[in-house]
C-alpha cells in the first residue's frame, strides 16, 4: 500500500467510528508493539495481522454517581444496565468496523470487550490472560494513558470509559502514545483508597515496556484480591463502615495462599445466595451457568480525572453505607452500624453464606 492510501485508510476509519459515537481513536502496529507482553501478540487472533485500531467509549457519569452513592437498588440497575449496554455497543461497533474493512478486502479480527481469555496458559481461570490486551493497544496507540490503578483514562473523561479494539492485516499509519506526564491522572491515589482488597500498591510500581516505550503504573497483587471483591462474592471495606454492591461480608486476607482458599469458599457460598431483587446481570467463562453482577469497578469508576469531581466521587462511595441480602433477596443499604445488627438478626444459617 502506498503511503497516501495508508493516510486515506486512517482517515475513513476515524470517520467510521466518529459516526458510531466513539472518542479517542488510535493505531498501532507491529512496529509499536514490539518487544511487549505476549498480549499485544496481534498474531495470537490474526496470523496475517499488521496493525490495531483502538477506541474508547463514555459510560454515564450521572449512573455512577448514583451507583456509587447507593441512592436506592433502581440507582444500582440504572448503571448496571448501562455498563451492559456500553460493552454491547463496543462489540457491535467492532464487529461493524470488521465488516466494513472486509468489504475493502482486508481480514480483520474484534475483540470481544471483555472476558476473553488465554485458555492454553495453565491456571488461566486464576491468572486472567487476555487473547488482547485493549490497555495496552490504547495506550500504545494513544487513545489514553494509565492512571495510577493500571486502568486507562482520558483527560475530560477519566478512567469511566469502555475500551475497544480491532486488529487488522490492513497497514495503517500508528498513532503516538500520550507522553509522560501529559495524561489524565493527577496521582490523587484515591482509586487506591476506593478497592476495599487493596488489589493494588499505594508506593510501588510495576514497568512494561511496549515498542521502546517505558509504560508504568502501580504494582499489582494477585489478581485473585480483585475477583474476591470485583467479582461480586465480598464486598464489604475491612473497616466495616462501607461496602461495595455486594452483601458479602467475608474477611479480606492479605496472604496470597489464603485469599485463594477464601475466593473459592466465598463463590461456593455464592452461589447459594438467594436471587437477587430487581433481577439482572450476566455471565462469565471464569464461571460458567452463574450469574454475576456489578457490584465493584469503583477503582475505575471513582476517577473522572479532576482532583474536586474525583474527592465527591470517594466521599459519596465511603458515606454510602453497607448493603445487605434478606434471606428472601431483598437488597437493603443501611448505615454501618444499623447494618451489623440487622445481619447479627439474621439466621444463623443465612448470615453463614456471607461471612
Amino acid at each position: 500500500m502506498s503511503q497516501k492510501t495508508i493516510i486515506t485508510l486512517n482517515k475513513e476509519i476515524k470517520d467510521f467510528l466518529n459516526k458510531k459515537g466513539t472518542i479517542n481513536i488510535g493505531f498501532a502496529t507491529l512496529e509499536t508493539l514490539a518487544g511487549g507482553p505476549p498480549s499485544v501478540n496481534l498474531a495470537y487472533v490474526l496470523p496475517e495481522a499488521k496493525s490495531a485500531i483502538s477506541f474508547a467509549l463514555p459510560l454515564n457519569k450521572e449512573l455512577i454517581r448514583g451507583f456509587m452513592a447507593k441512592k436506592s437498588i433502581q440507582a444500582h440497575k440504572k448503571a448496571e444496565d448501562d455498563q451492559i449496554k456500553i460493552r454491547k455497543k463496543i462489540d457491535q461497533t467492532s464487529n461493524e468496523l470488521v465488516e466494513w474493512l472486509e468489504k475493502k478486502g482486508f481480514k480483520a479480527v474484534a475483540i470481544k470487550e471483555n472476558e476473553v481469555y488465554r485458555t492454553n496458559i495453565e491456571n488461566w481461570r486464576r491468572e486472567m490472560y487476555p487473547d488482547i490486551s485493549h490497555r495496552y493497544i490504547a495506550a500504545v496507540s494513544g487513545v489514553g494513558s494509565f492512571g495510577w490503578s493500571g486502568n486507562i483514562g482520558i483527560k475530560g473523561y477519566g478512567t469511566a470509559i469502555l475500551l475497544g479494539t480491532v486488529v487488522t492485516n490492513a497497514e495503517l499509519t500508528a498513532t503516538k502514545r500520550i507522553p509522560p506526564g501529559e495524561g489524565f491522572c493527577i496521582n490523587c491515589k484515591l482509586c487506591v483508597a476506593a478497592c476495599p482488597s487493596k488489589m493494588f500498591d499505594a508506593k510501588e510500581i510495576s514497568e512494561v515496556t511496549i515498542g521502546g516505550e517505558k509504560f508504568t503504573y502501580s504494582r499489582r497483587n494477585n489478581k485473585m484480591w480483585c475477583n474476591f471483591v470485583c467479582g461480586g462474592f465480598c464486598g464489604l471495606h475491612p473497616s466495616g463502615k462501607w461496602s461495595t454492591w455486594s452483601p458479602g461480608r467475608f474477611e479480606i486476607p492479605t496472604e496470597e495462599k489464603k485469599i485463594i482458599l477464601a475466593t473459592g469458599t466465598a463463590v461456593y457460598k455464592y452461589t447459594k445466595w438467594p436471587e437477587r431483587k430487581p433481577p439482572g446481570g450476566f455471565e462469565n467463562p471464569l464461571l460458567p451457568g452463574v450469574n454475576l453482577r456489578m457490584t465493584c469497578g469503583m477503582c475505575q469508576k471513582v476517577c473522572w480525572g479532576d482532583k474536586d469531581e474525583n474527592r465527591k466521587n470517594y466521599d459519596l462511595l465511603i458515606n454510602s453505607g453497607c448493603v445487605l441480602q434478606k434471606p428472601d433477596g431483598e437488597i437493603v443499604i443501611l448505615p454501618p452500624d444499623e447494618a451489623q445488627r440487622m445481619f447479627e438478626e439474621f439466621p444463623r444459617k443465612h448470615k453463614k453464606l456471607y461471612s
